[in-house]
């Protein structure tokens, strides 16, 4: 057998739906494929905009590599959408104090913008933290203009039951109706949540300043931030979706949960929940690791919200809580007369419109990729969500890593990124 040409050989691409094993992966880890080849640059944007009769504001963290890397001339940007506890900073720095991917692939050329969902950004901290503020007093900012932290006035703790999530979330908080919190996370349907992505990612390319046909753009969400990032190709198209725990579009949500027999999840009862992931949750994604361990990752990650806001429905398609969240806000004294002009069914629908396929996937290439061991994601649900969403698509391959969990930690993000360097290389976005 002869030995490597070069350290990029080791990164080796499986056949669609196969396993790259262990031995591979380890080599993959250990090798010095694509090496660092630049400095980068660190901003954080602010842009504030109006959507159903409330302010908002869409935070973007850019990284722009002083020297980009260009594929077929074209300069590489993946913008990213955060797991469903985090705010972006997890793509910086992990919970062991290390370099996250976003400065991993900077330094190798790739422009990398994260864009945190609504809410979830601390306006009163400068890097956007939540480490001083208890676990259980934590509600979204919808706005940089906020005033205060909401009161505990402002909404009820409960005890979480029948919720859908394996994960082991305890306790969930309501707002209280007729308070400024209830309104403002009223406002905060789907459609706002996506028009914050794409406001978000054109701002990041008006900052690169190139034509689109110059940019290859390439989106990824982590786990929860999958279904927005697809939900963006509808308004703002990308050329492809990188894998890695990504959770898919809401419809391959519900049929992978229909698959296994759970058909009550659209009826589940989540209009305008705030899911608290304290440490049971934390546990049920590290049992792997010591006790010792977890509670020290656990610490870093206080620094993140560690709640779910408006997700929850969306990325479920729980259609019951989604039509009486829409149903409020027509009902609402502040919603402007413009977004009534097409009337009560159409206003619905546009509410609804993210959670389905858009018809420009079909311009978009899809790299899946799963850890064997993800907690969540499982083989299983990758199918049935691929069964759904592939004939939508320009195409679609599955790559699956033997032994790795569902995580964005050091390592696993040097060797996701490496694979996601040769499937570039490889052409499968073009």
């Amino acid at each position: 057998m002869n030995p490597p040409a070069s350290a990029e050989d080791f990164v080796i691409l499986p056949d669609d739906n196969a396993t790259l094993p262990a031995e591979t992966l380890e080599a993959i880890l250990a090798s010095d494929a694509y090496p660092e080849t630049t400095d980068y640059t660190q901003s954080i944007e602010f842009i504030d905009f109006e959507m159903h009769g409330k302010p908002f504001t869409q935070v973007v963290i850019l990284l722009r590599p002083k020297t980009p890397r260009l594929h077929n001339g074209r300069e590489i940007v993946v913008i990213a959408g955060e797991g469903g506890k985090d705010n972006g900073n997890a793509f910086l720095t992990t919970y062991e104090k290390k370099e996250g991917v976003g400065p991993f692939l900077a330094r190798r050329g790739i422009v990398f913008a994260a864009v945190p969902r609504l809410g979830r950004w601390n306006f009163f901290d400068p890097n956007g933290h939540w480490k001083g503020v208890p676990l259980g007093d934590r509600m979204p900012i919808f706005t940089q203009h906020a005033e205060a932290y909401w009161s505990r006035a402002d909404y009820t703790s409960h005890a979480s039951k029948g919720q859908a999530s394996d994960t082991g979330s305890d306790t969930y908080r309501l707002p209280v109706a007729g308070t400024a919190l209830y309104d403002h996370m009223l406002a905060a349907t789907p459609d706002t949540l996506g028009e914050g992505y794409r406001q978000g990612a054109q701002r990041a390319l008006e900052i690169i300043g190139k034509p689109r046909d110059d940019i290859m753009m390439l989106y990824w969400g982590f786990s929860t931030g999958g279904p927005f990032l697809w939900a963006l190709n509808r308004y703002l198209t990308a050329d492809g979706m990188l894998g890695w725990g990504t959770s898919n579009n809401p419809m391959a949500y519900l049929y992978s949960r229909a698959a296994t027999g759970h058909h009550d999840w659209p009826y589940e009862d989540s209009c305008l929940r705030v899911r608290e992931r304290g440490r049971p949750d934390f546990h049920f994604y590290t049992r792997h690791i010591s006790d010792e361990l977890r509670e020290e990752w656990f610490q870093e990650s206080l620094h993140a919200p560690n709640f779910k806001s408006i997700e929850d429905a969306f990325m479920h398609y729980n259609v019951a809580a989604l039509t009486e969240h829409s149903t409020r806000l027509w009902e609402s004294g502040f919603l402007p007369e413009e977004d009534r002009k097409g009337g009560f069914a159409k206003f619905i629908a546009k509410i609804l419109e993210p959670c389905f396929p858009a018809d420009e996937l079909r311009h978009v290439a899809v790299w899946e990729m799963n850890g064997t061991l993800d907690q969540v994601i499982q083989p299983a649900k990758v199918d049935a969500a691929r069964l759904v969403t592939e004939p939508y698509c320009k195409r679609y391959r599955v790559t699956r890593l033997d032994g790795y969990y569902h995580d964005v930690l050091h390592d696993t993000c040097k060797t996701v990124a490496r694979i996601w360097f040769k499937a570039i290389d490889s052409g499968h976005f073009d």
